[in-house]
């Protein structure tokens, strides 16, 4: 999800951000959150929020109570009770006035815990200011009866109480008269207070709701009342003119805020985070260097700092460009989004690497890999030739030469990949497998005659070559030569008792041929234990098991074998005969 200018607010008292989940942006909430997914931004809510054990955020968080259990990066504000659980890692700054810190639970960084000063002891009040006090207690309820009976209708004889008319009076008992009827020496809230609170209280129901530009426009008028709430109302009025993406009207307020309060830690960060988001990485650095001044334990502040200055230095004239990053740099990038099936991502990534890097053959390499993975013809083009660029900058690497010929095969370009072979083959004599794939081309095509003659040759060369004799019995069995063929892998499984393709291929006789079908599902599932989850061993092990008068074991097999090759024809054909023989 896309951050917006406008942030999200949970309609409910009890919010939930699952796990999977992915969140970038404002979040506003009243009551309960409860958070376990992927979040960036700020947080902001009168209640209480938890962060679960498989949530990853990152951001300012000023909530009432706050739970942490999972990993967190960023600023938390605390007005009330924090408790770091077990398992749990922050890395920045916390502010709370209590703190709960299980023994398992990390913290990086700075912990504050400000003062909360001592509620004064009541002092007696003069008998003349109670007789004014019960004077004015019972106009308001007169008020109250009067305005009851004014919204009063036959239909309606006892209405509910107009709720902003009992808003105002509430007010104004709270900040006009309480104050100077029962503390002594105290004098009512002028009207320029009052008007600063009622703008605080309006904006923050207008941000809750996503309104952010009418909650600027009353945070705007209440900045500019003088009252002791002036330096809150400008660094709200920042904030909210920030997510606006107004940024230079919220640069004004915080300079006009530092102004008045030069160690407002907040608002110096907000305006570093303001400069280096329109490049102004001087003025940035100065902002966050003056926060860190106050606060020199922040971790967050201190890479933040560093960030920018690392973007000072190489753009200051005369400095040397940053070298780039070394080759396992872009392989590790461009292996992860492969392993994420991201071919596309992970071939911009190794281009790039190779305009930095040309003659690093293991860039070649993944290069290949990852234009073959798009699947278009295209991109199969351009990777026999980035192959082919591997094979001149790193002559002696086999797997090169192997994805090079695949990819000749598969294009139809019989010659070039038989003279590829041959030219791999005479790098070293033991590279009999090179040859063994000049066979196994030929036997692919059909000439069966000239594959059947090379591997005989090979036999004679290489008599305990594994790779010439299964070719060889593979041949021999595709020629209808039974006998022979099984005689050829006997001998693979003397030379190779682990040879798991000789032991499915004689586990296969055994299917077909309906003789001892016990050594046949023997030697089956002896060759899945080698090599599990392998689709022609599976199809084997279905054989033997239909063959044997067990269908259901048969189904439950081959099902496993189609979900690892979902468009075979041929495994489904043979659901439909085990099925078949259920029924």
């Amino acid at each position: 999800m896309s951050s917006s200018p406008h942030p999200s607010v949970p309609l409910a008292d009890v919010s939930f951000l699952g796990p999977g989940t992915r969140l970038e942006g404002a979040l506003r909430f009243s009551g309960r959150m409860l958070l376990n997914g992927r979040f960036a931004g700020d947080v902001e809510g009168s209640g209480r929020l938890e962060i679960g054990s498989e949530a990853d955020t990152e951001g300012t968080f000023r909530v009432e109570e706050l739970v942490l259990r999972g990993k967190c990066r960023g600023e938390l504000r605390v007005r009330r009770r924090l408790e770091l659980g077990a398992g749990c890692h922050h890395q920045g700054g916390v502010e709370a006035p209590r703190v709960q810190i299980h023994p398992l639970a990390r913290l990086e960084g700075s912990l504050r815990m400000p003062d909360v000063l001592p509620v004064p002891p009541p002092r007696p009040v003069s008998p003349s200011r109670r007789r004014l006090a019960l004077a004015l207690a019972v106009l308001l309820l007169a008020a109250g009866a009067a305005s009851a009976s004014l919204f009063s209708s036959p239909d309606n004889p006892a209405p509910r109480f107009p709720e902003r008319l009992a808003r105002q009076i509430e007010r104004f008992w709270e900040r006009r008269l309480a104050p100077w009827l029962f503390v002594p020496g105290a004098s009512p809230v002028s009207d320029a207070e009052a008007l600063q609170e009622d703008l605080l209280e309006e904006a923050g129901r207008l941000e809750s709701r996503g309104a952010l530009a009418e909650a600027a426009e009353r945070l705007k008028r209440a900045a500019g009342v003088e009252g002791p709430r002036t330096q809150t109302a400008r660094f709200r009025l920042a904030k909210a003119l920030a997510s606006l993406e107004r940024g230079p009207e919220a640069i004004a307020q915080l300079q006009a805020l530092l102004l008045a309060e030069p160690g407002h830690i907040e608002g110096l960060i907000l305006l570093g985070d303001l400069h280096a988001r329109s490049g102004a990485h001087a003025e940035a650095a100065r902002a966050y260097a003056g926060a860190l001044r106050r606060d020199p334990d922040d971790v967050v502040l201190k890479r933040r700092l560093e960030g920018v200055q690392d973007r000072l230095k190489a753009a200051s004239p005369g400095a040397r460009p940053a070298p780039p990053p070394a080759p396992r740099a872009y392989l590790a990038e461009a292996e992860k989004h492969l392993a994420e099936k991201r071919p596309a991502r992970a071939v911009s990534v190794l281009r790039q690497g190779i305009g930095h890097h040309p003659r690093e053959a293991r860039l070649h390499f993944e290069l290949g890999a990852a234009l073959a993975a798009l699947g278009t013809q295209q991109a199969q083009e351009e990777a026999i030739q980035v192959y082919a660029k591997v094979v001149e900058l790193s002559p002696d690497w086999l797997d090169a030469y192997v994805r090079l010929g695949a990819l000749y095969e598969a294009a139809g370009r019989d010659r070039e990949a038989i003279a590829l072979y041959e030219r791999a083959a005479k790098l070293d004599r033991s590279n009999v497998d090179m040859l063994v794939r000049v066979a196994r081309l030929h036997r692919s095509r059909g000439r069966l005659n000239v594959a059947h003659r090379m591997l005989l040759n090979l036999r004679e060369e290489h008599p305990r070559s594994v790779a010439v004799l299964f070719d060889l019995g593979m041949l021999l069995w595709e020629s209808g030569k039974s006998e022979e063929s099984k005689e050829v892998f006997r001998k693979v499984l003397d030379l190779d008792p682990n040879s798991a393709p000789a032991m499915n291929r004689l586990a296969w006789f055994h299917a077909i041929e309906e003789k001892n079908l016990e050594r046949g599902l023997e030697l089956s599932k002896r060759s899945l234990e080698l090599q599990p989850d392998t689709p022609a061993f599976l199809d084997t092990l279905a054989e033997l098991h239909f063959r044997n008068g067990q269908p259901v074991d048969a189904v439950a097999h081959i099902q496993k074998a189609i979900k690892l090759e979902p468009a075979s024809r041929y495994f489904r054909l043979q659901l439909e005969k085990f099925r078949r023989a259920i029924r």
